[in-house]
């Protein structure tokens, strides 16, 4: 089975790689859906592994926004994909396209901070000092 850690660091990569691909003059949207429905998994899977460690309350409270970011995600790129083929057109697509954009960003850093911080916490290079 695959470390915690590396799936963590995993969802960085796999959040660049659809930038990349969005930036590419290809636009294969299919790519696009697929790496992003791994990424939802991903980001459901790595929360619901996070909740059973002892790691800090403030990790797992990332970790789990970062799940909720991801599920908002596809609802976003639907309602993207359905007004690019015109089966419905939406009023505000950029500023849907925007929210896309903006959440995909901050899934991608919220995936740093949580890959960087379990790291650090399950290398025990930082203690939680009592308060």
């Amino acid at each position: 089975m695959v470390a915690l850690w590396s799936r963590l660091y995993l969802m960085i990569w796999l959040a660049f790689a659809q930038f990349l691909l969005v930036l590419s003059p290809l636009k294969i949207v299919e790519l696009h859906a697929v790496i992003g429905g791994i990424i939802l998994v991903l980001a459901h899977y790595n929360n619901r592994q996070l909740k059973t460690t002892a790691t800090p309350s403030r990790i797992k409270r990332i970790v789990k926004s970062t799940a909720m970011l991801a599920t908002v995600q596809p609802i976003l790129g639907i309602l993207l994909f359905l007004n690019l083929w015109s089966i419905v057109a939406l009023l505000f697509s950029e500023f849907i396209s925007l929210a896309h954009l903006t959440t995909a960003l901050a899934i991608m850093a919220q995936s740093a901070s949580t890959a960087t911080a379990f790291d650090m916490w399950e290398e025990k290079e930082f203690v939680v000092s009592p308060a």
